[in-house]
């Protein structure tokens, strides 16, 4: 990135990139805002609630946040955690209902940045989430294309998420167990096709290896 903004900085209007408080560590989101200001460009934010996953937490973590601020809904703790970051001019975000459009138009109808103390808070939460070691699909599904197998990545990406979270389970070995044998993550090749067009760079191939062995 740095690369690009020193031949390309001086040019650019704005900076977009997936920004948001479990990626603040996890995909060093922090580390590129900090970039973007150094060559004083206004960051455009993706996937501020990384794909609606943040829009619900485990009932733990909800508890801790509604004791800071009980009128606050969970959605909204994202996107106040994006207004205390100065740099951000412009937040996109997904909606599929117009329940959830009229939330975000009465969040963003004020300006309530986090305090020290409440982004604090978050950020801790987030540590703790990503000690699940969850992979970061948003299924995207640029993957998808670009796989000679034909393998549908993001869905199986997120039976290992199943799997790795529930420490096994059945759920997943289930649902695998029913695909054809040339659509479970043992079909892919390890051609890395998929990895080089993947916005959350992920290792595929070595996920779906991973997956592979831990069902057999």
């Amino acid at each position: 990135m740095k690369r690009f903004l020193d031949a390309y900085g001086e040019d650019l209007e704005f900076g977009q990139i997936q920004m948001n408080y479990l990626d603040w560590s996890f995909q060093d989101a922090k580390g590129k805002a900090d970039l973007l200001k150094q060559f004083d460009i206004p960051i455009w934010v993706m996937e501020p609630l990384r794909g609606g996953s943040l829009s619900k937490l485990a009932s733990e973590y909800e508890e801790r946040l509604t004791m800071l601020r009980p009128e606050e809904k969970i959605p909204a703790w994202g996107f106040r955690f994006l207004q205390s970051i100065p740099e951000v001019t412009v937040i996109l975000s997904g909606m599929s209902t117009y329940e959830q459009l009229e939330e975000n138009i009465a969040t963003f109808e004020e300006e309530r940045p986090l305090t020290q103390d409440e982004r604090k808070c978050l950020l801790k939460i987030a540590d703790e989430m990503l000690v699940k070691k969850t992979v970061p699909c948003t299924a995207c599904r640029y993957c998808t294309s670009h796989c000679p197998m034909e393998l549908d990545i993001p869905r199986l990406i997120g039976l290992y998420n199943e799997y790795t979270v529930t420490g096994g389970g059945f759920i997943a070995p289930m649902v695998v167990g029913v695909l054809p044998e040339n659509k479970r993550p043992s079909a892919c090749i390890g051609c890395k096709s998929c990895e080089q067009v993947c916005p959350q760079q992920i290792q595929i191939s070595v996920v779906m290896k991973e997956f592979s062995d831990a069902l057999k």
